[in-house]
């Protein structure tokens, strides 16, 4: 798995309350919230879990809930603790990535909690893996708003569901990948500025000719920059 990654503060906020991590089989992105430092915390709280966690051990999905069911449990710990962190939340999107089969495919395994999204390129086609656990998503699914009003709703923001509320069902997900596929991990920072059509056709380009994550968040930034904006990009 070859891996490019990109994250930066946007051209409004203060701070980079993102998270991000990769090794050899997992990638992660974590949105973190709340106020001062709090979102920066709970966003790397839940990121040190996913590090720490020893996957390969055991069945893949068991093992993403699990990991999932860790970051939600220790946030709530240090938000317990800790006055200032009352309150902290954070989303998260975990990719998990088999070695190759004989005929050189793979297992995708994606556990997701909030807003942050797993996108899947292959064949030439762009597809959502991950569904946005918000009030604009819940309305997006139930065919009450289109896709274009979704992008402007005034509760896009709103969300149902993060690592830090008093309980999470996480969303997991299963694809089977051919070679060449790309996997597409990214935070709110991105899709809220930048559409499936324009993040398909950056995909298309060479993907070890540049860093795609980075020309991402590159054209986020040129599209206002209005959040920090995390992205993961992986060729298997």
């Amino acid at each position: 798995m070859d891996v490019r990654t990109a994250t930066d503060v946007g051209r409004l906020r203060e701070n980079n309350e993102d998270a991000l991590w990769v090794s050899e089989r997992c990638l992660v992105v974590c949105d973190g919230m709340g106020g001062h430092v709090a979102g920066e915390v709970a966003a790397e709280l839940a990121v040190e879990v996913i590090k720490s966690f020893p996957f390969g051990a055991g069945e893949p999905q068991q093992e993403v809930r699990m990991a999932i069911s860790q970051a939600q449990a220790r946030i709530l710990q240090e938000a317990a603790e800790n006055a200032q962190f009352q309150g902290m939340g954070s989303t998260i999107t975990l990719a998990l990535v088999s070695e190759p089969d004989p005929d050189g495919r793979r297992e995708l395994v994606v556990g997701h909690v909030g807003d942050s999204r797993c996108y899947l390129y292959a064949g030439g086609v762009l597809e959502q893996l991950t569904s946005d656990h918000s009030v604009v998503g819940e309305l997006l699914r139930a065919g009450t708003i289109t896709p274009l009003e979704a992008r402007i709703h005034p509760k896009r923001h709103i969300l149902t569901q993060v690592l830090g509320s008093s309980e999470v069902e996480p969303q997991l997900i299963t694809r089977r990948l051919d070679p060449g596929s790309l996997i597409v991990l990214c935070t709110d920072g991105l899709t809220d500025v930048v559409d499936d059509t324009l993040l398909e056709k950056v995909l298309q380009q060479d993907f070890h000719a540049k860093n795609l994550a980075q020309d991402l968040v590159d054209l986020a930034n040129d599209l206002g920059g209005p959040d920090n904006i995390t992205v993961i990009v992986a060729k298997v």
